[in-house]
């Protein structure tokens, strides 16, 4: 689906371009980080400088030192996850087969 640079989009016009789900576009609603949204009677627009501006705060959000710490946080866990999923009981490799 293209859209036209130009013009307004919907929330799930702007998830989609943005490669968002819809949770995900509330979860950072709840968070107050997503664009500025026009509400024409009830229906929410995106205009293109608000989806801009968006981008402009996502990347320095992401640049910023509490996003590299929390980035380096989460890498260092992903291991320690990994095995402890691997030693649960419930593990893939650890049930039971059915047969059909």
């Amino acid at each position: 689906m293209d859209f036209d640079p130009r013009r307004s989009l919907t929330r799930n016009e702007f998830c989609y371009a943005e490669h968002l789900s819809p949770a995900k576009y509330f979860d950072l609603k709840k968070r107050d980080l997503t664009p500025v949204e026009l509400n024409i009677d009830g229906i929410f627009r995106i205009t293109p400088e608000a989806r801009e501006e968006w981008r402009a705060r996502m990347a320095k959000l992401a640049k910023g030192k509490a996003a590299q710490l929390e980035a380096k946080r989460r890498q260092e866990l992903a291991p320690i996850a990994g095995r402890a999923a691997a030693l649960s009981p419930k593990h893939v490799s650890r049930t039971k087969r059915r047969r059909r």
